[in-house]
């Protein structure tokens, strides 16, 4: 636990401050409410009542002394990371800060970038990670002096910290960001992630969800301390040639085509000239709202009964889309059962199996759709070894599932397509100074949250 003295001196000049308890207080209740494991069984009211706000990832923790807001937290690789950033009141009474808008306090903001930056720095191979543990100390003192954040890159701050030389001549200029300059051969490397989250029922009364959304990560290693590139967001002919949204671009940006994209609907390219740090970074993201056609209909029935439960899975692919999967598998859960003693099903295409825990039923449904409709089908009969359904689940929504309520995940990866048809135009993509370099292209689409619901059951919105 690293403490910043300047800043709880700051915070012990406001009224109604809470004083923060040790580590060893402090842990045991940060695992209780912030805890990714649900349990039905146990019932907190701060973290599991109706009426509870939800500002994931920041968190309220009762101690002794009162509460502690706004505890920022998140976990990477099974290391939670929390700070307590401090939040000064500006004419409010203390009680009222806890109503404040999260987006109007810029400290929450900043606590999260340096937690997600020390996730950087200790996404380590196991047997590096003592030793970037011992360095933590000196990696936050340089990321964030006196506890003021002042970098969020990690190889800034390991360049930093290992004394590299900067190797620019007096005439070139250095933006703040790159703390330390490549030398080797020139590459860019840009990819596109498409992500797309769903969840619809074959039911009259069901409004179908759909959210496509995706990302523009960058990898720069070109040499020169201040180094423009211009790129052009455009569509490649693949997918449904759908306009942008949203953009949200990084600090790096010198300009962006941002301008009327919630009025525009046209299909025009989005130009973005950005001087890139050297490290990884996400560019920008963006979202597609004015997509309305789910990539993969599905219909899904499952009867249960005591001990068995029967099921049948229709899948069908769009025709918008392309016909060629890194993966496609879709999982059935039942975690409120007893362990699926048995199975029999006869898919269309593909295998089924069991999850190595019992509770799941897999079909791997290959790399396309293999049938000239595009249609795959599953019927399947699921044996428990008992009659018990009231088990405890691992996420409310698994607790959800009980009797016919149920429902089926799609899990696929598209390599080289975008739902929304977005790319990059290898010959948009510009060098200022001029320079020979290496260009690499890519994109992808792939499931975040994919659910398919039982026609015959309950469901819940996502």
């Amino acid at each position: 636990m690293i403490r910043f003295p300047t800043v709880e001196k700051r915070a012990n000049l406001l009224p109604g401050n809470i004083p923060v308890p040790d580590i060893s207080q402090l842990h045991p209740l940060l695992v209780q409410e912030i805890s990714q494991t649900y349990n039905v069984s146990q019932f907190l009211p701060s973290r599991d009542r109706c009426d509870s706000v939800v500002q994931k990832p920041v968190y309220q923790i009762q101690t002794e002394n009162g509460f502690l807001w706004p505890v920022v937290a998140l976990e990477r690789a099974n290391i939670l990371y929390c700070c307590l950033p401090l939040v000064e009141p500006q004419g409010l009474p203390s009680q009222d800060i806890t109503k404040m808008q999260l987006i109007n306090i810029p400290s929450i903001s900043l606590g999260f970038s340096l937690l997600c930056v020390l996730s950087e720095f200790l996404k380590v191979p196991s047997q590096e990670l003592a030793a970037r543990v011992q360095d933590l100390t000196a990696f936050i003192n340089e990321a964030a002096p006196f506890g003021i954040l002042r970098d969020v890159s990690t190889e800034n701050i390991i360049s930093k910290l290992s004394n590299k030389s900067i190797n620019v001549s007096k005439t070139q200029k250095l933006a703040a960001w790159r703390a330390s300059n490549f030398k080797g051969r020139q590459t860019l490397q840009l990819i596109i992630s498409e992500h797309v989250s769903a969840s619809q029922c074959a039911r009259e009364t069901w409004q179908d969800s759909l959210q496509v959304f995706g990302d523009v990560t960058c990898r720069a290693e070109l040499e020169g301390g201040m180094t423009h590139v211009t790129i052009s967001l455009s569509h490649q002919g693949s997918g449904i040639n759908t306009p942008l949204d949203l953009l949200v671009v990084h600090p790096c940006v010198q300009k962006a085509d941002w301008q009327d994209l919630n009025l525009s609907h046209d299909v025009a390219p989005r130009r973005i000239r950005f001087s890139p740090p050297v490290e990884s970074f996400t560019l920008c993201h963006y979202t597609v709202k004015r997509l309305l056609e789910l990539p993969v209909f599905g219909v899904y029935h499952m009867k249960p009964e005591e001990t068995r439960a029967s099921i049948n899975i229709q899948l069908k692919l769009n025709d918008q889309i392309k016909n060629s999967f890194e993966f496609c598998e879709l999982r059935i859960p039942f975690y409120t059962r007893a362990p699926i003693l048995n199975y029999e099903g006869t898919p269309t295409q593909g295998s089924i199996s069991l999850s190595s825990n019992k509770k799941e039923l897999i079909w791997n449904i290959g790399q396309k759709f293999t049938s000239k409709d595009q249609q795959a089908i599953l019927a399947a009969t699921v044996v428990f070894s008992g009659s018990d359904q009231g088990l405890p689940a691992p996420t409310v929504e698994d607790a959800f599932c009980r009797g016919n309520n149920s429902y089926a995940q799609l899990s696929f990866k598209i390599p080289d397509f975008t739902h929304s048809g977005c790319g990059i135009d290898a010959k948009s993509v510009q060098l200022l100074p001029s320079t020979k370099f290496k260009l690499n292209l890519s994109r992808e689409y792939s499931t975040v949250d994919y659910k398919i619901w039982n026609s015959i059951g309950e469901a819940l919105c996502t």
